[in-house]
């Protein structure tokens, strides 16, 4: 019996330095990012600041201009455009399921409780015997309570890299919707500053206009005043 013992326990302990051993393995070569040939430096122009500022923060160039209207529509653009709502939206989905990746590596656990109600019949057998007897209850309470525990063991590291999967693609996500947030931003102040410079293009067409209409007065009036020939 001792002897059986001992060879039950050697089991145990053999089969936990497998799983570590194993553990200890992962699917296939850890990721390595590409090198790419960058140049040394760019040549940036300085942030715009507006007068009288410091600096600007490039998260939000835009109030760079000093223009109050220009930061409204830029800002009323980002609130309102769907396809960086639906970019949020899928950032908060790439975060909550690296969570879940994660989450896997753990231990789980399960709880669950049921409390029921029944009554019991009195033309059953058991209802037969128990309504002779003095004090007998037909209404019975029933509660069952009962836990569960599962751990995953990770032999060949599949989670793990389910994991780094799922924590580079919430990173990936997080860009998107950063490069969706400026194209958006770029896009309403472009279509403001060409609005902007219609309208001052129309500005000097009605000054133009007006000097017209002042300079056919005033010869109109030296034809009548025979200052000036008609050909003028």
């Amino acid at each position: 019996m001792p002897i059986r013992r001992a060879l039950s326990r050697n089991g145990l302990l053999l089969a936990g330095a497998c799983a570590l051993a194993l553990g200890g393995c992962a699917v296939g070569p850890a990721y390595q990012p590409p090198s790419l040939a960058l140049n040394a430096g760019f040549h940036t122009p300085a942030p715009i600041a507006a007068p009288g500022a410091q600096s600007t923060d490039m998260a939000a160039w835009w109030w760079g201009f000093g223009d109050p209207e220009l930061s409204r529509v830029v800002e009323r653009a980002m609130d309102q455009n769907l396809d960086l709502a639906q970019a949020r939206a899928q950032v908060l989905q790439s975060r909550a399921a690296a969570r879940a990746a994660g989450a896997a590596l753990l231990p789980h656990g399960e709880a669950n409780g049921s409390v029921g109600r029944g009554e019991q019949s009195l033309l059953s057998p058991i209802g037969e015997i128990g309504r002779r007897l003095p004090g007998y209850q037909r209404d019975q309470d029933l509660y069952d309570v009962g836990a569960a525990a599962s751990w995953e063991i990770d032999l060949f590291g599949g989670l793990r890299r389910g994991r780094e999967a799922a924590r580079a693609e919430a990173l990936a996500s997080r860009d998107q919707a950063e490069a969706v947030r400026i194209s958006i931003a770029a896009e309403a102040a472009d279509a403001y500053l060409r609005v902007r410079a219609d309208q001052a293009r129309l500005a000097v067409a009605r000054r133009q206009e007006q000097v017209r209409q002042d300079l056919v007065g005033l010869l109109t009036r030296r034809v009548a005043d025979e200052i000036a020939p008609e050909r003028e």
